[in-house]
C-alpha cells in the first residue's frame, strides 16, 4: 500500500473529515487532501507527529510493512529521523539520513570504504544482535550483503 492509501485509509478508519485530520496534525485540509491523492507527502516533523497519534510504525505509514534497511550501509531504518531526505525537506525511504541528506549522499565512498566504516560498529552490532563475528567474519559477510542494495548495484 503506497503512503496516500495509507492516509487516506487511517483517517477514514478514525471517522475524521479531511477538516477534522488537518486539524489533528496543525495543517489545511488542502495538504490532507494533497497527500491523499499522492500529489505531496508529508514532511519528516509531520509524519512523526502521525506516527506518534496515531501509534504507527514508521514502516507502515510509508507503505513499507517490511524492515526499511539503508540502501548504502545497511543500517535498519526503524524512526523517521533515521531517514534520509530530498532537497525538498520530504523523506527519502531508500537511505538513510547518514547516507543521503538534501536529495544526495552524504560522502563520495567506495563500497569498499562503506564496509570499513560499517566494521567500527561491529562491537555494538553483536551486542544489539547477541552475536560474535570477528572482524574478518563481518567484513565478509558485509561484502556480499552490501552488493545486494541500491547504492552497490552496476549503473
Amino acid at each position: 500500500m503506497e503512503t496516500k492509501e495509507v492516509l487516506a485509509e487511517l483517517r477514514k478508519k478514525n471517522g475524521f473529515t479531511q477538516d477534522e485530520m488537518a486539524e489533528k496534525l496543525f495543517v489545511t485540509r488542502q495538504a490532507i487532501s494533497r497527500w491523499e491523492t499522492g500529489e505531496t507527502t508529508p514532511g519528516t516533523e509531520t509524519l512523526k507527529l502521525i506516527s506518534k497519534e496515531f501509534n504507527l510504525s514508521i514502516n507502515t505509514l510509508l507503505g513499507q510493512p517490511q524492515e526499511l534497511i539503508c540502501q548504502s550501509c545497511a543500517m535498519p531504518l526503524h524512526n523517521i529521523d533515521e531517514l534520509g531526505t530530498e532537497t525538498d525537506g520530504g523523506v527519502n525511504v531508500e537511505y538513510c539520513t547518514y547516507c543521503y541528506k538534501d536529495g544526495g549522499f552524504t560522502q563520495n565512498r567506495t563500497m569498499e570504504e562503506m564496509i570499513e566504516a560499517n566494521l567500527k560498529y561491529l562491537d555494538q552490532w553483536n551486542v544489539g544482535q547477541g552475536t560474535s563475528y570477528t572482524i574478518d567474519e563481518a567484513r565478509d559477510i558485509l561484502k556480499v550483503h552490501l552488493a545486494t542494495l541500491k547504492r552497490w548495484q552496476p549503473a
